[in-house]
């Protein structure tokens, strides 16, 4: 007899599979009430105010400027966002001294599925900011605000969109003094 099994009763690998199944019901459950603020930007003025650290925004658009730019631990740690990079999807970083202070996406693209509320929409010719992450270190000292603006003063020229789950209350603050303005709320599977 196998050490764990039971035999003519539920196997180890027969309960992980119930609880995995489980997890993607919660998850399923979650999106259904589960909601996302939309911010746009219409101000196309370059903005000033921006913590003076010797910060440096970072557009990288190929692989093949990953080790030029010193991010090869980012990509390390993160393997399956490097299939993202292409002409639809640039990562973007704010870096001082070679290090992340934060990072996200712009996708260049007129469709986006909205993973957090299983939501198909159109862009109407905006350019989405999405997936953003501030490493835990270093949360709460204005890095993702700072990271905002400098997209923004980046991509001037742009129409640029964001969202973040309506419940993120520090990440909605953050956006909304980058100077983004809420323009809807995007509820999940209950519309």
């Amino acid at each position: 007899m196998v050490p764990g099994s039971n035999p003519g009763g539920p196997t180890i690998f027969s309960e992980i599979m119930k609880v995995n199944r489980l997890k993607k019901n919660i998850n399923f459950i979650r999106k259904f009430f589960r909601s996302v603020n939309w911010y746009e930007v219409f101000d196309k003025k370059k903005i000033r105010k921006i913590k003076k650290e010797n910060f440096k925004l970072i557009v990288l658009k190929t692989k093949n400027n990953i080790k030029k730019l010193n991010l090869e631990e980012y990509f390390k740690k993160n393997k399956f966002k490097i299939k993202r990079l292409n002409k639809k999807n640039y990562f973007l970083a704010l870096v001082k001294k070679n290090k992340i202070l934060s990072s996200g996406w712009i996708y260049f693209g007129s469709r986006w599925k909205i993973e957090e509320i299983e939501k198909k929409i159109k862009l109407n010719s905006n350019h989405l900011l999405y997936d953003f992450e501030t490493p835990k270190k270093l949360r709460n000292k204005g890095y993702y605000q700072s990271l905002l603006k400098l997209i923004r003063n980046r991509f001037m020229s742009k129409k640029l969109a964001i969202y973040s789950l309506s419940s993120n209350i520090k990440s909605n603050r953050a956006i909304g003094k980058s100077g983004f303005k809420l323009i809807k709320r995007i509820n999940g599977l209950r519309n």
